[in-house]
């Protein structure tokens, strides 16, 4: 297992920037987490196996550069080694790269970005992207904490028609209408699964926060 790095995290949620403590630790940990899902649960998420670690280590500096651009918001969720609810081996285990630990035990359980690129007829919009939880760390509200933050942020960006999606048939399609997102569409043959290189469909969701976040406060 690697050496613990210094990162000041404590358990619970947290939107990254690019002077957060320890940032490559976190970043190695989002890696992990994607690389996870894709091949455990095969998830489409940009990539396909094989896997190589430093290719999508780029692609993540690579979001966390559009921060300070005002394009992207990233955030983690960060839970102890020890609440960990299973055991598997780390993506890329077989060459020796560990899960990346924090210190005081503690590692990434989840991701979540929020999309926010410049447009002058939508300031309003925002895209949810690669909500990704540790499969060690599932069934704890991970996913609904990292959502609900996000939320928050979007909101504080003036950012309030979200989109997102899923491919269709998985557990997430049930679960963002739990979230209150209104599913709109399917776009058949939407890419190539991890699993078998087939093509798979994709399901889009959308939620306007006046209605729900806003409202609910003006009550």
């Amino acid at each position: 297992m690697s050496k613990p790095a210094s990162s000041g995290l404590t358990p619970g949620i947290h939107t990254i920037t690019t002077s957060t403590t320890q940032l490559t630790t976190i970043t190695s940990g989002m890696v992990h987490l994607h690389a996870s899902c894709i091949l455990y649960d095969g998830t489409l998420a940009t990539f396909l196996p094989p896997l190589n670690y430093d290719t999508l280590y780029e692609w993540w500096e690579e979001q966390v550069k559009e921060i300070e651009l005002g394009r992207r918001h990233i955030i983690v969720s960060v839970s102890e080694v020890s609440e960990r609810t299973g055991h598997l081996q780390a993506p890329w285990h077989g060459e020796s790269i560990d899960w990346p630990i924090l210190e005081r035990g503690l590692e990434v359980s989840g991701v979540v970005m929020l999309a926010t690129p410049f447009s002058q007829t939508g300031p309003f919009r925002a895209t949810v992207e690669k909500l990704l939880v540790s499969p060690l760390h599932r069934r704890r509200g991970v996913a609904r904490a990292l959502m609900t933050k996000l939320e928050d942020v979007a909101l504080q960006n003036g950012r309030w028609n979200l989109m997102l999606d899923t491919i269709v048939g998985t557990e997430a399609e049930g679960v963002y209408p739990k979230l209150g997102y209104t599913r709109f569409g399917v776009v058949e043959e939407y890419g190539y699964s991890p699993r078998d290189g087939s093509l798979v469909d994709e399901v889009w969701f959308w939620k306007d926060l006046r209605k729900t976040r806003l409202a609910g406060k003006r009550e």
